[in-house]
């Protein structure tokens, strides 16, 4: 599974706009109210159809994402809905190449069109039931994520039954709770001791659990990953050689630990028959809004490439705000959005936050204010106004003090005093 091409029309904020994706990562960046999350909505949006026609629960494009125009009526303005509502999809989905998702005025329903729609749902359908056949992934991970376990129970999960289909529940809002993911590690967890007991060989851990905890070290290499407790009834996480309850991590740390962990628990739910090579090789889309919220700027620097290492084959759309995370992709990964159109900056990879922010966020590296007084002081100097100067530079200091051009300020300063020029 894969996008390719996206063409929006009359959905939420974008009248009619195209946007390419390229097969890794594609991060999503822009001032707010640019319409970051109304194309991650779009990229829902059009694959929600996909999986509804298998019986999947998906949230129908409803009439509020039908964009507003504005309209004047005489001596009144108002505002109305502008329809056709139209997604319009290029990619790959099992044999789908092109599909459109509409919504009209005079139905105020969802119509989907593809090719091979009906070979789509029977293919997924026969593959669910069977051992072998890939499964892509599908996931998206809103701006509101918590990450908070749910108290399962042993035994709850020992009488779980999980279909190869569950790794879509939840998929429009995949971090709403960590139930599934709880119920199905603990069963994990299950499986493995009763393998154990009846074997006695340590070889069998290389399994599900242990693929896992592959992909949290790639996002936190000082963790060795995260476990059931038996004795604590309760998920902990191992971090620097400390266990800790996972409710008990900070915010950035769980969200960090969870998001790698459900990306993986939803492939290895796909695709068993793939074994060991089975976060390397199992390819779809995971959809992340605000994807730095949480985190340290050390850790907004690290996940995207962490991301990619650990899921090498999924095609990620995220969306941030955060130049650690920008600086961590190469120009082509980054779509910079300016009044609903997309284009790629020049530079991106290795450079500073605060170039970033100047050069491709268009953000001053200072306030404005400090801007214009440092000029004013250089200026001053440069008409040798030498006590106004020293009074503009005593003024600086007390407001902001330590700024590095303070030394080249007072030599010049001192010098043009002496010399008297």
């Amino acid at each position: 599974m894969r996008l390719d091409r996206l063409h929006l029309q009359n959905f939420r904020c974008y009248e009619d706009a195209h946007f390419d994706f390229q097969p890794g990562f594609n991060l999503v960046v822009g001032v707010n109210g640019s319409g970051k999350t109304s194309l991650l909505l779009g990229v829902a949006g059009c694959f929600g159809n996909l999986l509804g026609s298998i019986g999947v629960h998906r949230p129908s494009i409803a009439e509020s994402d039908v964009r507003f125009e504005l309209v004047k009526f005489e001596d009144r303005i108002r505002f109305e809905r502008s329809y056709p509502l139209v997604l319009t999809a290029q990619g790959g989905a099992f044999e789908h190449q092109e599909w459109h998702v509409s919504l009209e005025r005079s139905s105020l329903q969802t119509n989907f069109s593809a090719l091979n729609s009906l070979v789509f749902s029977e293919n997924l359908i026969s593959i669910d039931g069977a051992t072998h056949g890939d499964l892509p992934v599908f996931a998206v991970y809103q701006a509101n994520r918590r990450w908070l376990t749910m108290s399962v129970t042993a035994e709850h999960a020992a009488q779980s039954k999980p279909s190869r289909l569950d790794a879509y529940t939840s998929w429009f809002d995949a971090a709403s709770n960590l139930k599934n993911f709880e119920t199905w590690f603990i069963g994990k967890t299950l499986e493995r001791f009763q393998r154990l007991a009846r074997t006695g060989f340590p070889g069998i851990l290389t399994d599900e659990l242990t693929w896992i905890n592959s992909a949290i070290q790639c996002a936190l290499p000082e963790s060795k990953g995260i476990e059931y407790d038996m004795e604590m009834r309760g998920l902990m996480v191992d971090i620097d050689d400390r266990k800790t309850p996972f409710n008990d991590l900070s915010d950035g740390q769980r969200g960090m630990v969870a998001l790698f962990a459900d990306i993986a628990r939803r492939i290895c739910l796909l695709n068993p028959h793939m074994g060991k090579d089975v976060l390397s090789k199992t390819n779809g889309i995971i959809v992340i809004d605000e994807l730095d919220i949480h985190l340290h700027p050390g850790w907004q620097r690290t996940i995207a490439p962490a991301l990619k290492k650990a899921f090498p084959s999924i095609q990620f759309i995220a969306a941030s705000h955060s130049p650690q995370v920008i600086g961590s992709l190469q120009p082509g990964e980054v779509i910079l959005l300016n009044n609903h159109d997309g284009s790629h900056p020049r530079a991106t990879y290795g450079l500073d936050s605060s170039s970033i922010l100047e050069e491709v966020m268009g953000v001053p590296q200072r306030e404005p204010e400090i801007e214009e007084l440092l000029d004013q002081l250089f200026s001053t100097l440069e008409n040798n106004e030498l006590e106004k100067a020293r009074s503009q530079l005593d003024a600086l200091k007390k407001k902001a003090p330590d700024l590095p051009e303070f030394a080249g300020a007072e030599a010049l300063l001192k010098r043009k005093e002496i010399i008297g020029r």
